[in-house]
């Protein structure tokens, strides 16, 4: 196992990180919204927005630890954006919790707003039109776990999700 992007005072980086790993670069992975999970009383909705099943990154595959140690979760519990197709001005809604379920997959509550905007968006939502869920986050620390005919996996061990959106890809 090699580390990647250890960037604390009392480790120094190890090897050159891939760009798409770099921090302060931002990254996003997509899920299936679970139309089961709609509280059309409260305006909310409970998303999917990570797992571990590994993508398939320019630089190898890549794969969410989704634990309470690996994920940085302050941004979302402290109100992050529901945005549109990860545009920061077509905001939508509020993240209004997140949690880690034990099959290791990171869900969050998010509320629509009453703005004309949101309200199309919401009505999307119920209607089954609007599907794809996104979301946006920043690597800290990956760990090369595998390296198999050429191509590297990396287990992303701390990681920060920003915003969540509903994106039409």
């Amino acid at each position: 196992m090699r580390c990647m992007n250890q960037t604390t005072a009392t480790q120094p980086a190890a090897q050159a990180v891939p760009d798409g790993l770099l921090p302060d670069r931002k990254v996003v992975r997509s899920l299936q919204l679970e139309r089961g999970a709609i509280n059309e009383e409260a305006r909310t909705v409970t998303l999917a927005f990570a797992s571990e099943t590994p993508v398939e990154r320019w630089w190898g595959n890549e794969i969410l630890e989704c634990s309470t140690a690996a994920m940085r979760q302050g941004r979302l519990r402290t109100g992050a954006n529901l945005l549109c197709d990860h545009n920061v001005r077509d905001v939508v809604g509020v993240v209004e919790s997140v949690e880690i379920g034990a099959d290791r997959i990171a869900r969050a509550v998010v509320r629509f707003g009453k703005s004309a905007r949101a309200e199309e968006v919401w009505q999307d939502v119920k209607d089954g039109i609007r599907r794809n869920v996104s979301v946006g986050y920043l690597i800290h620390r990956a760990v090369l776990v595998e390296e198999r005919d050429g191509q590297e996996t990396y287990r992303i061990s701390d990681w920060e999700p920003y915003e969540i959106s509903l994106v039409s890809v």
